[in-house]
């Protein structure tokens, strides 16, 4: 009798130990989905298969658009003149490339919209400003019409003179 206690007491101790092992097992999956659903897990598993991108900025490069540009138009009845010189700035060495390729047709296009500024409206910083952005995207239209590259960063007014 003595042996048929000691031999439930050893399989009531590898019980207590399966027991144990198996609850150890729920409460770590439960651990696991927990964490999965409050961390977001989708059923789609997203791969990154895209290269990293480099997140430092590029250096400016500058291109000076020679020689400078000078207009005449009537403002009221008065004859005006401006002159003025612009440089383009862009980060990418192709963009550069496409503006000289194309200077004679882009310098067209910027005489074209000088002629028809408003004389007053040229005359403020905003006015300025805005004449800026007017000439980045005109040039920007015509890389990407004539070679798909976008890219001019700024256009620069360095010299601006009216009379």
């Amino acid at each position: 009798m003595a042996e048929a206690e000691e031999t439930e007491e050893q399989s009531g101790g590898k019980g207590k130990i399966i027991i144990f092992a198996v609850v150890l097992l729920v409460a770590i999956a439960a651990s696991v989905a927990g964490t999965w659903f409050f961390l977001g897990g989708s059923e789609e598993e997203v791969v990154d298969t895209e290269e990293p991108v480099d997140e430092t900025p590029q250096t400016a490069l500058y291109y000076n658009l020679r020689p400078n540009f000078v207009v005449n138009f009537l403002a009221g009845n008065k004859p005006r003149y401006l002159q003025t010189e612009l440089t383009v700035m862009a980060r990418r060495e192709e963009v550069i490339d496409s503006i000289i390729s194309h200077s004679p047709l882009i310098r067209s296009q910027i005489v074209d919209h000088l002629s028809n500024v408003d004389f007053a409206s040229i005359q403020t910083n905003e006015g300025k400003e805005l004449l800026r952005e007017e000439l980045r995207e005109l040039i920007d239209v015509q890389l990407e019409a004539q070679q798909g590259t976008p890219g001019v960063t700024e256009v620069l007014i360095t010299n601006f003179v009216l009379q």
